[in-house]
């Protein structure tokens, strides 16, 4: 086991015992993510005593002090999620008597280490239970957008029944969770100029003028205290993206989906987190097919699992309220398109490098690709199209 953390080591040896492994083996092996992971070490794990074995997948905290300051809560926020809020959401679902086939599911958790820059979460390995993530360089198809989208909405109704039946417990977790950007920080103000300027040389000519206006009159301050407002704040993932979820094609051919990764979990609008999956995942030929269809799903599903809460949807997000805040959210599609779509396609050579002196200008990928570019002006055709860009 050399390179491998004595603290992971330490932990899964707690872990061994507290599943009753008595004359056990541990393996760790570290993976790569192919440059879907930017903030922890990945390793795989196996606990083994004669013929049974527990497999098991850990996230060690990369970052040094750089990114920390920028992004100063998300290995708390993470293992909150997987100490506190998880249970929340199980207790939610038994109380109201959620179906268990409707119900909303993470990663089985086994363990974690909340020592600074040590920190570790340990959950079962889900590539060894038949799940993969989805291919970032692909856009998605429908059965698997549909499925996504109805996990999402899942999400999205357990965190509005907690607001509504522990409203004062609620409002601590959001500000629990807060996620503040340094938009004064130098670090992030060079990563949003690089990416914008990347963007900008990249978008086809009859549209840079619209995209560079764009750009110029949006004020980021703004942006941010809009992204956060909402009728109906909820806990949401923050980073909901194909790279951040796991799936696997049942026997019936259904697409089941595990939510993952939840170290950007945050309080806002419900709409930034369809956005954010829809451009991020798909093309601008999918979307001239499917976008329409998409919404309508999300807010069918929302309905529906509010009312496995025993909530009223018109009270609590009505059809109306979520078209017009989706109306009003529509332009941060393009905002976080700019900014994620470096990321999700960048060949994996190139992929940023995140160790202890990485901070966000890091992430300003410079050696973009022909997919950075299609899918950057699919986006801007949409937002012409729709005449919010003009």
């Amino acid at each position: 086991m050399e390179d491998i953390p004595e603290h992971l080591k330490d932990l899964l040896h707690k872990i061994a015992k507290e599943q009753n492994f008595v004359d056990y083996e541990v393996a760790i092996k570290p993976i790569s993510s192919g440059g879907a992971n930017y903030t922890s070490w990945l390793y795989t794990a196996s606990i083994t005593e004669g013929a049974r074995t527990l497999r098991l997948f850990a996230k060690v905290a990369a970052i040094g002090e750089k990114m920390r300051a920028q992004a100063p809560k998300m290995y708390d926020t993470e293992r909150y999620c997987y100490t506190q809020l998880v249970h929340i959401y199980e207790r939610l679902q038994e109380e109201h008597r959620v179906p268990p086939d409707q119900r909303l599911a993470f990663s089985p958790f086994y363990g974690c280490n909340p020592v600074r820059f040590q920190e570790t979460i340990v959950l079962a390995d889900l590539v060894a239970a038949g799940y993969e993530p989805y291919d970032r360089f692909r856009t998605i198809d429908l059965p698997y957008a549909e499925t996504a989208i109805t996990e999402l909405a899942k999400m999205h109704a357990a965190s509005m029944a907690y607001g509504k039946y522990h409203p004062e417990d609620f409002v601590e977790i959001l500000d629990k969770v807060r996620f503040e950007w340094a938009m004064d920080d130098p670090g992030m103000k060079a990563y949003m100029e690089n990416i914008i300027s990347t963007a900008t040389s990249n978008v086809n000519e009859e549209n840079k003028a619209k995209f560079a206006k764009y750009f110029a009159e949006q004020d980021m301050k703004v942006f941010t205290a809009l992204f956060k407002s909402s009728r109906r704040e909820v806990l949401g993932h923050g980073d909901y993206r194909p790279s951040n979820l796991m799936h696997k094609i049942l026997d019936d051919g259904k697409v089941d989906i595990k939510i993952v990764d939840l170290q950007t979990l945050q309080g806002g609008s419900p709409i930034i987190d369809l956005l954010y999956f829809i451009f991020t995942g798909s093309d601008e030929q999918f979307r001239a097919k499917y976008f329409d269809r998409l919404v309508e799903h999300y807010y069918s599903q929302l309905s529906a699992a509010m009312k496995r809460f025993n909530l009223n949807p018109q009270e609590i997000f009505s059809k109306e309220d979520f078209e017009q805040e989706l109306k009003e959210k529509l332009p941060f599609g393009l905002t976080l398109a700019t900014f994620i779509l470096p990321l999700v396609t960048v060949e994996t050579e190139h992929a940023p490098k995140v160790d202890e002196n990485t901070d966000f200008e890091a992430f300003s990928i410079q050696k973009t690709n022909d997919l950075y570019k299609q899918r950057l002006n699919g986006v801007v055709n949409d937002y012409v199209k729709w005449g919010i860009l003009k």
